[in-house]
């Protein structure tokens, strides 16, 4: 029989907090449930651990995660711990003894997870498999499932063997989980893994609270320094390429007043354990790091992720950037970036003796080198790669917030197309550009200097040309071959701008810079957010756990907001389940009520517009429309609506424009009064038939969302 909805929101609050789930949680829990095996991409941060730990809770017997990174073991089992909910791991840190101890607990059916390394499931004698069956294993989760396939960018071998521990499980339910993985990647993980009629279930990949930028990299350690100064309060981790630069720049950076240590996979365990440790406690805030670092590190306060060089592939840099801001608060994503980065990295992603796994992470290298070059949305990229549709303009990356403008660019277009003609379609994009400005070098041949087109870009930089040749790659009007060193080629579109039939709009060229992102935060008692912080420290001490799992940033945020001052105020905070209520409600609210009583405050609860647990019952199922504008009532923005209903952010505009045009919600609540004004200027022009003419007619941050609203004020009272 079904477990009720009902059932699993009570299991969601009473252990973690929260009182809904997000994107397509519930659904993928009901899933694993009903004994489907399946496989789940959501992004870092995105929730997917309780994609299998309420079955866990729910299901009878043991749910066994496999999980590469002994770290990623123990912080969730710390976390879990801390949440009431009976866990455990095995892996070789711990002395006979406490494995020992595991055991007798598995034998006597006190755990519900069981989190283990691949290794230990496959050993060779199989006595540990041999052991599992003799007891109820009811669940099989799999974390970071892209280490099964060649194609992912961080590939296990061991990760391959899991299917045999599947079957030696009499083909128990599976769930693998992975924040990063493009078609190629999945469609492996499904055959290797051998999942059974798998549902599939992509959540959406948008990080809406992490600001992504790109820097050129000059001056580097001096524009990271001044980055670093104007977040001295903040955690975050810096990647670098090498192991030799990551002491280098962890010393530089201490020296200059930035507590920083190194992390890289040859120092020695002790020293990667310490340095790890006092990062995850706050001790240390700053973590200079190969990719070595932080695959399911689960810190939420993480508040910035910078590149010092170019990453291999978006899969990498997505996941790295998204160990920023899992707590949803305002992070920062920064990549310091140069071309030459490109040409270094090529021979890192040679494979040899396999040309098409080659030809792959080539062509995963290019495409990370086309994000750091574009002047278009960063976000949308990001986005699209990942199969997902986007705006052209998110308002949250550097070169939205920049402003630019378009030109003809059909002239530099032909230009380039042109030269790509007479070249014959053999050389890369080094060659193109120095033939298009005239290069005196030997390296032009001779008999190129004699074309038409030789020097015809002499008036462009190298930089520009380099730029301009990216967003014809972006538009289409190039494209690159599938060999070692790729050619530039032409492709259907070219022909009609060489014939003078397309008209190329490009994009001025801008100079990147690294913007201070403002805060969307709610406005807070600043000096009580930092007592609770000091609090949180003491009581996480005391434990011997990281200070994040007692709660979050967003829960203290929340506390030194509304200030909660009774043990019945605390269930309507984020983070406060049943457990953390008992262990930790007591000392919080002494703190509050010592700070409302020295500053003359009074509680804000009946501000935080959220329905009572104790009167919430089953869900009622209600009108898509009706449900949305309840959320909005509650004060929920568009996007946050749109991740808890797992629809589009269109979608939930749509549904809000209903009720402006009913007269039920005034357009002012989601337009600012200047927008009004000059949509309803455009529509006095275009009329309000059709959306696009609309939006050309526009300045590029007025979104189609805006659009749909108005048009739906201007309609209040049409049937």
């Amino acid at each position: 029989m079904p477990i009720p909805a009902s059932t699993l929101v009570q299991t969601l609050e009473r252990y973690f907090g929260y009182s809904t789930f997000r994107q397509n949680q519930q659904e993928i829990i009901q899933t694993v449930l009903a004994q489907q095996d399946s496989l789940v991409l959501m992004p870092t941060g995105g929730g997917k651990s309780l994609c299998y730990q309420i079955p866990a809770i729910l299901l009878e017997g043991l749910t066994i995660v496999v999980s590469p990174l002994i770290s990623l073991m123990k912080d969730q089992v710390d976390a879990l711990r801390i949440n009431g909910i009976a866990a455990a791991y095995l892996n070789s840190s711990m002395n006979p003894e406490e494995q020992r101890m595991v055991f007798q607990q598995l034998r006597d059916q006190e755990l519900k997870l069981l989190y283990l390394a691949p290794e230990r499931l496959v050993d060779a004698e199989n006595r540990f498999l041999d052991f599992l069956r003799s007891i109820n294993v009811s669940l099989l989760a799999i974390d970071e499932a892209h280490c099964i396939s060649q194609w992912g960018h961080d590939f296990r071998p061991e990760y391959r063997m899991l299917a045999n521990v599947k079957r030696a499980l009499d083909n128990i339910p599976t769930i693998a989980l992975t924040a990063t993985a493009d078609p190629i990647t999945q469609k492996d993980i499904l055959e290797k893994l051998q999942l059974r009629s798998p549902e599939v279930f992509i959540s959406s990949f948008n990080r809406e609270n992490i600001y992504y930028q790109v820097a050129p990299k000059r001056n580097s350690y001096e524009q990271l320094l001044d980055f670093l100064t104007e977040r001295r309060e903040q955690s975050g981790i810096i990647y670098t390429l090498s192991r030799a630069s990551t002491e280098t720049l962890a010393e530089r950076l201490t020296q200059d007043g930035f507590l920083a240590k190194p992390y890289h996979a040859k120092l020695d365990n002790k020293t990667k354990e310490q340095h790890q440790d006092e990062f995850l406690r706050d001790e240390t805030p700053i973590i200079v790091a190969t990719v070595a670092f932080g695959m399911g590190i689960n810190k939420s306060n993480v508040r910035f992720v910078v590149h010092m060089d170019l990453p291999k592939n978006i899969e990498g840099y997505y996941q790295e950037t998204g160990r920023a801001g899992r707590d949803g608060l305002d992070s920062e994503a920064l990549l310091f970036y140069s071309y030459a980065d490109v040409i270094k990295m090529q021979g890192f992603v040679e494979v040899e003796g396999n040309d098409e796994q080659s030809r792959v992470l080539r062509e995963k290298l290019q495409q990370m080198a086309v994000f750091a070059d574009m002047r278009a949305c960063r976000r949308k990229y990001l986005l699209n790669y990942f199969g997902e549709e986007a705006p052209d303009y998110c308002g949250s990356c550097d070169v939205c917030r920049n402003e630019y403008k378009t030109f003809n660019g059909t002239i530099i277009a032909q230009k380039a197309l042109s030269a790509v003609v007479r070249l014959g379609e053999r050389f890369g994009a080094g060659y193109v550009i120095d033939f298009l400005r005239g290069s005196k070098s030997e390296k032009i041949w001779a008999e190129h200097k004699q074309l038409k087109t030789y020097g015809a870009g002499i008036d462009i930089s190298k930089k520009d040309w380099h730029g301009y040749l990216n967003d014809f790659l972006r538009l289409g009007y190039l494209k690159k071959s599938d060999d070692k060193f790729p050619v530039l080629q032409l492709t259907e579109k070219s022909w009609s701008v060489l014939k003078g039939q397309e008209e190329v709009m490009l994009v001025e060229t801008i100079e990147p810079q690294t913007i201070s992102i403002k805060s969307s935060a709610r406005p807070m008692e600043e000096e009580l957010f930092n007592q609770l912080k000091i609090l949180r420290r003491q009581l996480a001490q005391r434990e011997d756990v990281p200070a994040y799992l007692i709660f979050s940033d967003a829960t203290l945020q929340e506390l030194a907001t509304y200030l909660p001052t009774h043990s019945d105020d605390l269930p309507g905070i984020s983070g406060f389940g049943e457990v953390k209520i008992q262990k930790y409600g007591a000392a919080f609210l002494d703190e509050i009520n010592q700070y409302c009583t020295e500053n003359d405050l009074e509680t804000r609860m009946s501000q935080l517009r959220r329905r009572s647990r104790k009167k919430r019952s089953a869900e009622v199922k209600t009108d898509t429309k009706q449900l949305t504008y309840e959320y909005y009532q509650q004060g929920k923005s568009v996007a946050e609506i749109a991740r808890i209903r797992d629809l589009r952010t269109s979608t939930v505009s749509s549904h809000l424009a209903y009720f402006v045009q009913n007269g039920s919600l005034n357009v002012t609540e989601l337009v600012d009064s200047a927008t009004i004004t000059k949509i309803e200027d455009a529509i006095y022009v275009h009329g309000d038939s059709a959306l696009k003419p609309l939006k050309d007619s526009l300045d590029d941050s007025i979104s189609y969302d805006e659009i749909r609203l108005v048009i739906a004020h201007t309609q209040i009272g049409e049937d």
